[in-house]
This record gives structure tokens, sequence and C-alpha cells, in this order.
């Protein structure tokens, strides 16, 4: 019995599978046109492999043994301009079934594309975008396209907070408005995290963040749109939570909620020490240094809040989801029905 499994790329065209199981596995290639087991890679009693092939720019690899199958793909996508494009299946829920790879994904924006991402995008078939930044943002920074790309979805949440510190153009503007209290009267510059916690709560509380993401949910639960991508900006707060929500609707624990929404701190740790740095730059004031980095940081209890704010207002987080975002029995089981196996 293969027990799980796990691939990633370590090189042009390398991967590197490894699994628990007790018995000899077959490893293969997943044909993109059928989505069933095609080229045999090899068959071993290992538990760790290499594996070189370059058929696909973002390719499957199905795992059998005598009595067990599972398919497995990179988490994250090997895209050169985007830096947390993350594919969601594999998870596994309560009730033990997986999600499907291929179907969910969530990313930071795709201004940044290269023509090669954009192939391995379109060779994923991937249909849907979901982009929860404003006008101003996307404007600004237009999503780059594809072939097979056929729906964008402008859904703005409130998110005010999530961008305090965006709103300049440029680094030196952005702290000077922050040195110069050029923001809301009730902010307190320091290293807390409250600021990204009440953003939090808001995703929740407020009447349009719930017309917003009941919308989201609708666009999930339409076939038509399969496989779907949504995004914000970096990929952490809007796009977040709305993952967040999908993923307990799945049926996937929270644990496994909280490492998914972490895995974003991990991938743009990189990008946001640089960031840090370049405001160093221009000031030394170290509660706007330690403000400036919480908004940047990834950090569960951002997420947690989120759902510490339904059981607030509705007692439960399921009583939230059926009284304030319209989600009945049968919308939870087409959702599952979509995407588990």
């Amino acid at each position: 019995m293969i027990k799980s499994a796990e691939v990633k790329k370590t090189g042009k065209g390398i991967y590197t599978i490894t699994w628990m199981g007790d018995t000899e596995v077959s490893i293969f290639l997943l044909d993109n046109q059928t989505k069933e087991a095609g080229k045999l890679l090899l068959a071993t009693k290992e538990h760790v492999v290499q594996v070189t092939t370059v058929e696909y720019y973002r390719p499957y690899f199905v795992l059998k043994d005598h009595n067990s199958q599972i398919t497995i793909a990179t988490r994250v996508l090997p895209l050169e301009g985007a830096n947390n494009f993350r594919d969601l299946g594999g998870y596994i829920t309560k009730s033990k079934q997986r999600i499907k790879w291929g179907k969910l994904f969530r990313s930071d924006h795709l201004h940044r594309l290269t023509e090669y991402d954009q192939l391995v995008l379109n060779e994923i078939g991937l249909r849907t975008i979901i982009d929860y930044r404003r006008a101003d943002e996307y404007s600004d920074q237009p999503n780059k396209s594809w072939e097979a790309l056929k729906n964008t979805f402008h859904i703005i949440p409130e998110a005010e907070r999530a961008v305090l510190a965006a709103k300049a153009s440029n680094t030196k503007e952005k702290v000077q408005h922050l040195v110069n209290r050029e923001v809301d009267s009730d902010v307190k510059f320091d290293n807390s995290g409250k600021t990204m916690i009440e953003q939090a709560k808001d995703f929740v509380r407020l009447e349009e963040n719930k017309k917003s993401f009941k919308e989201m949910l609708g666009i999930v639960l339409d076939e038509k749109n399969v496989p779907i991508d949504q995004h914000c900006r970096g990929g952490k707060d809007r796009t977040g939570y709305g993952v967040a929500l999908i993923l307990y609707l799945l049926g996937i624990d929270m644990e496994t909620i909280i490492q998914d929404f972490m895995l974003t701190k991990e991938l743009r740790e990189t990008r946001n020490q640089r960031r840090m740095d370049q405001y160093s730059n221009e000031t030394n004031d170290q509660n706007i240094l330690g403000y400036l980095y919480s908004m940047l940081d990834t950090r569960p209890e951002y997420l947690e809040a989120s759902f510490d704010e339904m059981i607030k207002e509705s007692g439960s987080i399921d009583n939230y989801f059926k009284s304030e975002l319209n989600i009945t029995e049968e919308n939870i089981r087409q959702l599952r029905e979509t995407y588990l196996e």
C-alpha cells in the first residue's frame, strides 16, 4: 500500500520522488491526453528515486503497487515569473479522499509571466482566473494570457488593511507615508500583526466581503470553469482566505489548511527580505520597519483569526458557511464530487 508520495523538481527535467510503502512500486508518466498511466519510467522497492523526463513542462506521475495507485505532481509550479504558484492537488481529506491534481491553483500576480510560463499554464489547460486585485492594481500590472485561458473574474474584496503599506508607487514614498503618519489614525506601528489580524476578521465580517467570496465559491462550483487559479498580488491574504474556504469545504483538516497557508512564507522569504532591505535604506525607525514586516509576513494567527471570527459571528464555522455564504449540503456534495478522488 502506497501511503503517501511527493515529487520535487531538482533540476532541468529531473524529479525526485519519495513515498512510503512496503511493496515494489511502478512509476509511470501520466499521459496528458488520456489522463491515465502512460510510459513506464521504472519499477523499484526503493522509497526515493530520481527520474528524468522532458516530455511535459509540468509532468504528472502515477505510482502503482499491487493494490493502490497515487497520482502526484510538484506542489509549486516551476515558473520563472511567479514565485507562489501552487497546485492544491494531493491534500488528503478527513474522509481519506484526495484533492485531484491540476484542478485548483493559487498564485501571486501573473503580470511577470514569461513565454515559458505561458507554455506551462497552457499545457495544464488553465482555463479560469479569479483576480482579487483592485482596479488600480490590475490596470497597472495586467495579467499575461495564454491560449487555454477563457475566463477572468475580477472579484474585489475590501482589503484596505492589507494594502496600507502599498498606497504609494515606490518604496521611498511608501515608507514616507508611514513616517509622516499618512495612514489610518488607529494604526499602531509595531510588529504585532494586529493590522493583518483585523484584515483577516474583515474578510469574514464585512458584508461586501461575504458577497465577494460567495461569488468566488459560485465560480469554483461551476465545472465549466475548471481548472481555476485564484490570485491577488502576493498570493497571501486575499488568496489565502479564499483558498482556505475551499479547502475547508472539501474536508481538509485545519492543520493542513494552515500548512498550505504558511507555504507562502517559505516561497516569498527571499523576496520579503529584499523588500525589507529596501525599507531599511529609507528609515531606521524599528517600529515602522516592524510594522512593514508584519504586513509582508505570513503568520498562522492571520488565518486563524478568520476562522475564529466565523465562530464568533455564527456559533460555528459550518454555521457561518450556511448562514453567511449560503452554502448548502448540495453545494458541498457537488464541490467534493468535482474536486476529490
